[in-house]
């Protein structure tokens, strides 16, 4: 079994929080070619390069970067258990939450709040990306559950639980010259309209798609954003019409002076926690969805 050595990752830590060996060096009072030959250790057990030289400074590889989140993790956690076993701690670790990139970020608030407001003992962390990253990260125990806009693909020996939360009509938004020229004869008058989708990975792109297939529709997509707030600014701001969530349509009309052309009949985008527990036990996980499926009407 290969053993990490925790003091040299320590140091490595500090180098990375410094910025440099020396300026770590004096911060651990070590001498600088001790703090290099340590670093150097733990390259070597590890296989890979933690920094490189540009210059006369030292920077993070990209392996680095993630050694550097580990123990930052693995320092952090061990503080807590020094203050947990001197009573100065709450048991419960900080909240650690994975956000499918493509749910817009008031959308994560709406659904984080509740969940937030009775976490105040270590507070959270919420870290936006792709499924597949997040479900790594769920799996290696780094977070608690993921909110996502589908539920998990199943089959792999990884067993992952899907507590859906609800879901959203979807409607969608113009300019206001845009809205006035493609809300006569909605439907069919989208046949050719330039829209603004969401990214390919996103279900409620899939989802769109399938709803113009069945109509028979043909439009223009004039680009393709991930960010959900990105999207709605670009449609605001009259380059194409726009997927807007129902419980977001106050934002977009009074924000953004953006107009509704129509609602996609049956086009909903729904919401999921996942978790490795089919009983959900964390505080914060539990809120989140007990709060969730009262704010969202399931059958929408």
């Amino acid at each position: 079994m290969a053993w990490l050595n925790y003091q040299h990752l320590y140091y490595f830590w500090t180098i990375a929080r410094e910025g440099g060996l020396s300026r770590a060096a004096a911060a651990l009072r070590l001498t600088h070619s001790t703090l290099s030959v340590q670093l150097r250790a733990l390259e070597e057990s590890l296989g890979e390069p933690l920094f490189e030289r540009r210059g006369r400074a030292l920077v993070l590889t990209p392996f680095g970067r993630e050694v550097q989140q580990y123990a930052s993790e693995i320092f952090r956690v061990g503080a807590e258990l020094i203050d947990l076993a001197a009573g100065r701690a709450s048991s419960r670790r900080r909240f650690e939450v994975g956000v499918v990139s493509a749910i817009p970020k008031t959308t994560i608030c709406q659904l984080l709040l509740p969940a937030l407001e009775g976490e105040p003992a270590g507070g959270v962390r919420i870290r936006q990306d792709g499924i597949e990253r997040l479900v790594h990260e769920l799996a290696s125990g780094r977070l608690h559950a993921i909110i996502s806009d589908a539920p998990p693909l199943q089959g792999g020996a990884l067993r992952l639980h899907a507590h859906a939360l609800g879901s959203s009509d979807i409607l969608l938004y113009g300019s206001r010259a845009l809205a006035d020229r493609y809300r006569r004869g909605f439907p069919r008058s989208l046949d050719g309209a330039p829209v603004l989708l969401p990214g390919p990975d996103a279900a409620l792109r899939r989802s769109i798609e399938r709803w113009l297939a069945a109509r028979g529709l043909r439009i223009d997509a004039v680009g393709e954003i991930d960010d959900a707030g990105t999207l709605r600014a670009l449609g605001a701001a009259g380059h194409g019409l726009f997927p807007v969530r129902a419980a977001l349509r106050g934002e977009v009309e009074d924000g953004l002076g953006a107009r509704r052309v129509g609602r996609l009949a049956g086009v909903v985008e729904s919401y999921f926690v996942i978790s490795l527990e089919r009983r959900v036990k964390h505080p914060a996980v539990a809120t989140l969805i007990e709060a969730a499926r009262r704010r969202l009407d399931p059958s929408s």
